[in-house]
């Protein structure tokens, strides 16, 4: 199959792999047919491991030959059991993480944080592989049990952003925003755009996103209830004070996570509210501990939750958010330069960037080829 892997920091291939093996009972084999580029992509195609920074708090190095890519949908093919033989031929999303189950911070529901996890689209877990499993792929591992059956309305486009949208759902969670809130998300790339967007499906009176980038305000403008400003022309305090009125709010959303958004953001938090940084980097930050009376809270927010990612998958499908309206571009895997390329571009040319695989115009619904192995 052909796969994108990332050979060292800065280095991608498009080369050909065996397929993945299944040798699991759980494991299915998915035809991938969309796979999103996310922002943390690009930072493990620095070199960074953006996942061990948000779960462990330290820099883990990135192995070589990993397949990027953990927002993904397509068919399942291949199953390793009779007892998923049902999945065979089925529109799905893929989770791309699986927990172990039964450590301390899983048995206490925090498994967003469990140091055992499994994940696809990075090397987490897995042990030394020549390749690791990833969406940049024409095929890829998944668990039966950890799938997210499509509607027939829905493009495998839209299931493929239930992982960012499932990130934005626990990030929320995270704020215990009450129906009447007003919050403010700094940064308004798909990932605080989703935050918004979940935050008004729970009823927040106004939702503000801050962002210099033109395209992103334009996109942010197509979703009814959502307000986005320019920071270079007016700070924090004043769009928000010029939008709802109010001089606080009871969330702030930092994708950013720069020193000064967070001085920026702390004044602005209303009694009870939450400052979530969800761009978690070691930097430096001074903190007078009196900006945390009145029980305000400076937190962050990490990956997401089995329950978050269903929720994220319901949302979709009942439209209670719009995933699409963020996608600008699509590629074919054979164009993976040209995509990052203009991903990593200073000014930002590209909102959302999904790869488009296989044949999207045939009968989803029906395999090139199906099969169902005993565990191997």
């Amino acid at each position: 199959m052909k796969a994108v892997i990332l050979r060292r920091p800065r280095q991608l291939e498009l080369i050909e792999i065996p397929r993945p093996r299944l040798t699991e009972e759980n494991h299915v084999l998915v035809q991938v047919r969309a796979c999103g580029i996310c922002g943390s992509d690009l930072r493990y195609f620095l070199g960074e491991n953006p996942w061990a920074l948000h779960t462990l708090g330290r820099h883990v190095d990135n192995p070589p030959d990993m397949i990027l890519g953990h927002e993904l949908a397509g068919v399942v093919v291949e199953v390793n059991s009779p007892r998923h033989a049902h999945l065979l031929g089925r529109r799905v999303g893929v989770q791309a993480f699986r927990t172990c189950g039964a450590c301390r911070l899983c048995l206490s529901g925090h498994e967003n944080l469990c140091r055992n996890t499994l994940h696809i689209g990075h090397a987490q877990g897995w042990g030394a592989m020549d390749h690791y499993p990833g969406g940049y792929a024409e095929y890829c591992l998944a668990w039966a049990d950890l799938l997210h059956p499509m509607a027939d309305h829905v493009a495998f486009e839209e299931e493929a952003m239930r992982d960012i949208l499932g990130v934005a759902v626990h990030a929320v969670g995270r704020a215990e925003i009450p129906a009447d809130a007003s919050v403010l998300c700094i940064g308004g790339g798909p990932a605080g755009l989703s935050i918004a967007q979940v935050a008004r499906a729970r009823r927040a009176a106004h939702a503000l996103i801050s962002d210099p980038s033109p395209l992103a305000r334009e996109i942010i403008g197509r979703h009814a209830g959502l307000t986005a400003f320019d920071p270079r022309c007016e700070s924090l305090a004043d769009g928000l004070r010029r939008i709802t009125g109010q001089t606080q709010c009871h969330a702030i959303f930092d994708t950013v996570g720069s020193v000064e958004t967070f001085h920026a953001a702390l004044p602005l938090l209303a009694p009870a509210g939450a400052y979530v940084n969800l761009a978690v980097q070691n930097l430096d930050a001074t903190l007078n501990l009196a900006a945390l009376g009145s029980e305000r809270r400076v937190t962050a927010s990490s990956n997401a939750f089995y329950a978050d990612e269903r929720e994220a998958h319901r949302l979709i499908e009942t439209r209670g958010v719009d995933v699409r309206s963020m996608i600008t571009h699509r590629f074919p895997l054979e164009s993976y330069a040209e995509a990052f390329d203009l991903l990593a571009r200073a000014a930002r040319e590209a909102y959302k960037v999904v790869f488009e695989i296989g044949d999207l115009t045939a009968d989803a619904n029906r395999p090139l080829a199906t099969a169902v192995r005993g565990c191997q």
